[in-house]
């Protein structure tokens, strides 16, 4: 018993930790990026049209300001409605974390498609 409720709290704080890691690289791609790139730049990518939404350099900050707003909006709710359950707290931080990854991965991914 001892032993599952240190595993248990030991997720959260990681998956906290994780999260943060991710905003912090996004924040420091889009600030790279901002600083390298032409004043337009590709925006969204889909399969059937390619590059199809282009913007001015600054909207590169859409990705990050999403992710830190979707951060804390979801460790406030998760701290003051689910305070009483820490399995539900690390469900919800774990699902915060996998949209951090998300977003990473779909800011990468237009990144490196706008290189070449």
């Amino acid at each position: 018993m001892f032993k599952e409720k240190r595993i248990e709290s030991c997720y959260y704080p990681i998956l906290i930790g994780s999260s943060i890691l991710i905003v912090l690289i996004l924040w420091f791609f889009a600030i790279w990026r901002y600083q390298v790139s032409a004043d337009f730049v590709p925006l969204h990518y889909t399969i059937y049209f390619g590059l199809d939404r282009f913007g001015p350099k600054f909207d590169l900050f859409l990705f990050p300001t999403l992710g830190t707003v979707i951060l804390i909006l979801n460790l406030i709710i998760s701290r003051i409605v689910l305070e009483d359950s820490k399995l539900w707290q690390t469900i919800f931080v774990g699902l915060t974390f996998l949209m951090q990854l998300t977003l990473l991965t779909s800011f990468i991914l237009s990144v490196l498609k706008g290189l070449s």
